[in-house]
C-alpha cells in the first residue's frame, strides 16, 4: 500500500470522511453543530489497515479539510484527541471554545 497515494475525501452525505484502501474503508464520522463547529464523533479503521498509518493519515487530512472550510472542531473521538494531543501545535488553532481535550 502507498500510503501518500491515498486521499481523505469527504463524504458530506454520510457525515463522514473516508479513505478507501482497495476493499477496506477507514472512515471519520462527524456531525455539524448549529454553530457550524464539526463534531469529530468516531474514527474506524479495518483491523487488515491497522498499524500502517491509515489512521494518522485520516485525521490529519480530515482536519485539513475542516480548515479550509473555515470550521472550529469539537473532537470527541478518544484517537482523535490524541492526535490532537501529539499535534496539537499544528491543530490547536482548530479547537472550538466548547472542546475539551
Amino acid at each position: 500500500m502507498d500510503l501518500a497515494s491515498l486521499k481523505t475525501r469527504d463524504n458530506s452525505e454520510k457525515h463522514r470522511f473516508e479513505i478507501k484502501v482497495d476493499d477496506e474503508m477507514a472512515f471519520l464520522d462527524y456531525k455539524i453543530g448549529k454553530s457550524g463547529d464539526v463534531y469529530m464523533v468516531h474514527t474506524e479503521v479495518p483491523e487488515k489497515l491497522g498499524g500502517q498509518g491509515v489512521g494518522h493519515k485520516l485525521v490529519r487530512e480530515s482536519l485539513e479539510i475542516i480548515e479550509n472550510h473555515g470550521c472550529q472542531i469539537i473532537p470527541l473521538c478518544p484517537f482523535v484527541r490524541s492526535f490532537l494531543q501529539d499535534h496539537r501545535e499544528d491543530y490547536g488553532h482548530l479547537l472550538s471554545e466548547k472542546a475539551k481535550l
